[in-house]
């Protein structure tokens, strides 16, 4: 497990999304991967999706704070929604199908919930960011191509803007990389309000 420093702080990150360590790592930062193993939260009656994905990142980061004594957890959760129905991560290619003919033709959206506890000061912030994203109406053939590609595992929603499926979208409003599961700004933010400056050490 690699450890660095950003503004005084060690930071963790309570996931092992690839995704999320990329883009931290083209940002200069090198951070520790200590994934959360708690289940997803179950969604709560009327809870709206915001309030929701905010509690499931909650739960991931004070699980992982639980088993380092310092640092700056970071826990996130991202999910698609239409319809204000929840389409999480397909447990097989037919769920996956199932999901992308929602998703075709229509416009829906992507939260992630952020979560940060500094482990140092006892404080902690949270914020959720929302995408909408259009994708265009897809044939049959684009379907089965898609799932032979075998991006849409562990992918909510069954696809990645970043990848292959990008052929299919035609329209985003709002942040992209939230799009990707990592809201950038939203992270920065959360780091200002804890009074930690988001900028990573520079190599020297």
């Amino acid at each position: 497990m690699t450890t660095a420093t950003a503004a005084g702080r060690t930071f963790v990150l309570a996931s092992a999304s690839p995704r999320r360590r990329e883009l931290l790592t083209a940002l200069g930062f090198k951070v520790s991967t200590d994934p959360s193993t708690i289940p997803e939260p179950e969604r709560k009656p009327g809870e709206s999706a915001a309030v929701y994905v905010v509690r499931a990142a909650r739960v991931k980061a004070r699980e992982v704070a639980a088993r380092h004594a310092n640092g700056l957890i970071i826990g996130a959760d991202t999910i698609v929604v239409t319809n204000d129905l929840i389409l999480g991560k397909p447990a097989s290619a037919d769920e996956a199908r199932r999901m992308l003919r929602n998703l075709s033709g229509r416009w829906h959206e992507v939260f992630t919930g952020i979560c940060l506890i500094d482990n140092v000061c006892r404080r902690s912030a949270s914020a959720c960011s929302r995408s909408r994203v259009h994708m265009r109406r897809l044939a049959q053939a684009d379907i089965d191509w898609y799932l032979s590609t075998g991006e849409y595992r562990d992918k909510a929603g069954a696809y990645a803007v970043q990848g292959y499926a990008s052929l299919f979208i035609d329209r985003i409003e709002g942040c992209y990389f939230n799009i990707v599961g990592f809201p950038i700004s939203t992270f920065a933010e959360l780091c200002r309000r804890l009074g930690i400056p988001p900028r990573p050490h520079r190599h020297t």
